[in-house]
């Protein structure tokens, strides 16, 4: 199948297009419903079906299906929003100030938020790591602690992280500014409320200016672990979509560029520009059809957080060093585009395991 088709469907769902250049067939259809799937795009995909002429819909039983899958993703999206105040509020009543990472505050950028597929909550807060299992034992129980967060089991129902930072890099130098970054932007995004859809309750998120950054940067650690999917480059599409001056995008940009990823952010904006059809207006570079034809090349393969990827596996009987050989190999294919990550990979994840051990976290 051409992905074509497919991208000319993605940009109907973002509202680019009205319609296609060419009727898809029924075979068309069935390959882009299972690519939906893959992409956990199913439900923003389902609203362009809506949209388009009679002459090019789908069938009756596969818009069946589409709708019946799209209607439970809208009640769990409904629950996650439900946990997500509720995790939030006990929060705020341990004198912990949270904020929402990605998923519900990101899926606020769409025209239709309960249609976007959400994975786990994210929460960052404002305490140390072993303070905040302190605070939370009494009533709940912590899962593994890594350097930026801690799995919590809060419900049964919804999974749980909350950060102490929102994210890293491998590169030393880089990974400090990024963190005197974060904890700026931090005070300014403790007061940044939001009202969840259908008056589930107010959260704090990331300010937009924070998210132009955060989200990039996170898609971009993702692409040398689990690899990275049209989800997440549409998360950014949306990001974008919101606007900014001149004056904010060069601030962007500049911070972009002192976290080493300049070639990076010209490959998303080629991919965000070929895939969804984005306006030049709101780009923060010019593209860079080289680079970004080979990130968008991984991210067909990848799927959503590298699922679909056969190039990334994960043994179940694999010890230690298995692991850190397996990963340092799969990221060398990067060598050409983002040497400098990773050449740092495996100091980054060499010290990471001893930090856990020195700690008690293994």
């Amino acid at each position: 199948m051409s992905w074509t088709v497919f991208f000319e469907f993605l940009q109907i769902a973002v509202g680019q297009r009205k319609s296609f250049s060419q009727s898809p067939s029924m075979e068309d259809w069935q390959w882009m419903f299972a690519e939906a799937k893959r992409q956990t795009l199913f439900g923003v995909c389902f609203q362009a079906i809506e949209i388009l002429p009679a002459e090019q819909r789908p069938s009756r039983d596969l818009l069946l299906s589409w709708y019946a899958l799209t209607e439970q993703l809208r009640c769990l999206n409904q629950k996650l929003n439900m946990r997500t105040v509720q995790i939030c509020s006990y929060l705020s009543g341990q004198q912990t100030h949270s904020i929402v990472l990605k998923g519900q505050g990101i899926a606020l950028y769409y025209p239709k938020p309960l249609l976007r597929v959400c994975g786990d909550i994210d929460i960052w807060v404002d305490a140390k790591r072993q303070q905040f299992c302190n605070l939370v034992k009494e009533r709940f129980s912590c899962g593994k602690m890594v350097y930026h967060n801690v799995s919590c089991h809060f419900f049964s129902d919804a999974e749980v992280e909350v950060h102490f930072t929102p994210s890293w890099l491998c590169n030393y130098f880089r990974n400090r500014r990024m963190q005197r970054y974060f904890k700026r932007e931090f005070e300014r995004s403790k007061e940044n409320y939001v009202d969840l859809p259908e008056e589930a309750g107010r959260i704090c998120v990331p300010t937009l200016a924070m998210n132009r950054v955060f989200i990039l940067q996170h898609i971009y650690r993702h692409l040398f672990g689990d690899g990275i999917g049209l989800r997440q480059m549409m998360d950014y599409y949306y990001v974008l979509q919101q606007g900014f001056t001149e004056e904010e995008r060069l601030e962007t940009v500049r911070q972009l560029r002192r976290l080493g990823m300049m070639k990076f952010t010209a490959a998303a904006m080629y991919v965000l520009k070929k895939v969804f059809a984005m306006e030049d207006k709101y780009l923060l570079v010019s593209p860079n059809e080289e680079e970004g034809h080979f990130l968008l090349e991984e991210i067909m393969r990848a799927g959503n957080f590298g699922k679909s990827d056969p190039r990334i596996v994960h043994p179940e009987k694999e010890n230690k060093l298995q692991s850190f050989l397996r990963i340092t190999r799969q990221n060398f294919r990067f060598i050409g585009h983002y040497r400098e990550e990773v050449l740092w990979n495996p100091l980054y994840r060499a010290w990471h395991y001893l930090w856990r051990k020195w700690n008690g976290y293994l």
